[in-house]
């Protein structure tokens, strides 16, 4: 039976991807019916920025593994200088304001590295946790 944390946290993701869906959806028939392909650029240029911040951490991982000063680095290299491009392309900030890009990054990513070690901690303990079940069974099955 699954935790209620799991539960909750199963609802949050699964609520947000629909919102999320459902928003596309909104803009996307707003732009083919309406013609405010202003708004729906705008929605698009989020979706695209954030399947390439999903796909970025995998593709450094794998580029710098066992350097994880180095991969933390470039990874927020990679998200500055990402904003930066898609900021400038997508008017997500005044121009002159450039500045603003660690501003809206920092936070994001501190956040967003931070919660990854939640989970790699939760990873770790799950391990080990089988890991000695795994020893139990083998004293067990010795003596």
């Amino acid at each position: 039976m699954k935790s209620k944390k799991k539960i909750f946290r199963d609802y949050i993701i699964t609520s947000l991807a629909f919102s999320m869906l459902v928003i596309f959806w909104v803009f996307c028939i707003d732009a083919l019916f309406y013609g405010l392909w202003s708004n729906f650029k705008i929605i698009g240029s989020i979706v695209a920025y954030s399947f390439i911040m999903c796909l970025a951490p995998i593709v450094i991982r794998l580029v710098l593994d066992n350097r994880p000063v180095i991969s933390m680095f470039a990874q927020y290299v990679v998200v500055v200088l990402l904003f930066f491009a898609f900021g400038i392309k997508f008017n997500w900030y005044p121009k002159g304001e450039e500045w603003f890009v660690f501003i809206y990054t920092i936070p994001v990513y501190a956040v967003g590295y931070l919660l990854r070690l939640v989970g790699i901690r939760k990873d770790a303990d799950y391990i080990n946790k089988k890991l000695t079940e795994r020893k139990k069974r083998g004293k067990q099955m010795n003596n």
